[in-house]
């Protein structure tokens, strides 16, 4: 849990979002914020920047729990949003570790209706802590 809270005491989204860190563990993590008004965009809903920011501290988390990394590939779709007061959790699962590349695959659901708002998959690169 020291590496966990390492990588979240250095993770300046984490804070700037309000985020909460829901579980982590051996390759996944679930990371929930609430969507505030400060968070939209011009047409009132979840800006599509919070909802990135939310998978990509869940998929940080998952990969570097385990090993530095950083992430080099995103495929992300986003299906819905949704509005201030709901709150979105995201979730990462790492599906692939090999010696050069890591692979995880995220989504975003609303916790209000439970409808999935994103999904996707990522790439990461291990390197050297000391590189």
């Amino acid at each position: 849990m020291d590496r966990i809270d390492e990588i979240i005491k250095g993770d300046r989204l984490f804070t700037l979002f309000d985020m909460e860190l829901v579980d982590t563990g051996e390759g996944h993590a679930r990371v929930r914020a609430e969507v505030k008004e400060a968070f939209t965009n011009a047409h009132g809903i979840a800006h599509g920047a919070m909802i990135f920011a939310l998978l990509d501290v869940a998929f940080a988390l998952s990969v570097n729990a385990k090993i530095d990394a950083v992430g080099i590939q995103w495929s992300l779709n986003i299906f819905r949003s949704t509005s201030p007061g709901d709150v979105i959790l995201a979730e990462s699962r790492l599906v692939h570790i090999g010696r050069s590349l890591m692979v995880v695959e995220f989504s975003a659901v609303s916790e209000k209706t439970g409808k999935t708002i994103a999904q996707g998959m990522a790439t990461a690169l291990p390197f050297p802590a000391n590189a």
